[in-house]
């Protein structure tokens, strides 16, 4: 049993079959299965305006008994290396600039500028900039939010 998604162009060169791989179907929300990459297409597809992709199958290490139905959603996120043990940040906190706003002295906001190294759409691996403990800024909803704004921390989920 196997899922197809499509993939980046840019990603599409570091991936190759038989590399581990994430699958996440929206069908069912919250769990992630393991499997393997099986298969890379030959061809790049233009899915909307200057988005291009290259359509990626992966087997299931172990498939789901039951729910799976033909045309699920699915992402297949292609595991190129992996490090335990790192501080990482969610990749929503970093700035187009490569800096996370801190919580610093006073509830006041620091700009750290951050040396990250392996990233996905989900975490950041930080070299450097920050150390662990150190609190970040997640959501850039609320207008001037920027270095040296007082705010009122919440704890995270």
């Amino acid at each position: 049993l196997y899922v197809s998604a499509p993939m980046d162009e840019v990603d599409a060169p570091r991936i190759k079959p038989g590399q581990p791989a994430r699958i996440t179907l929206d069908a069912m929300a919250g769990q992630t299965f393991s499997g393997k990459v099986r298969r890379i297409a030959p061809y790049v597809t233009e899915v909307e305006k200057q988005a291009r992709t290259v359509d990626v199958e992966a087997d299931f290490d172990t498939p789901p008994k039951q729910g799976l139905l033909v045309g699920y959603s699915a992402d297949v996120e292609a595991i190129i290396e992996r490090r335990d043990n790192v501080l990482r940040v969610p990749t929503q906190a970093i700035q187009q600039d490569g800096t996370v706003l801190m919580l610093g002295a006073g509830d006041k906001l620091e700009a750290r500028t951050l040396k990250t190294g392996l990233a996905n759409w989900a975490f950041t691996e930080v070299m450097s900039g920050l150390v662990a403990g150190d609190r970040v800024l997640l959501s850039f909803d609320q207008e001037n939010v920027k270095a040296g704004v007082q705010v009122k921390p919440k704890s995270a989920k």
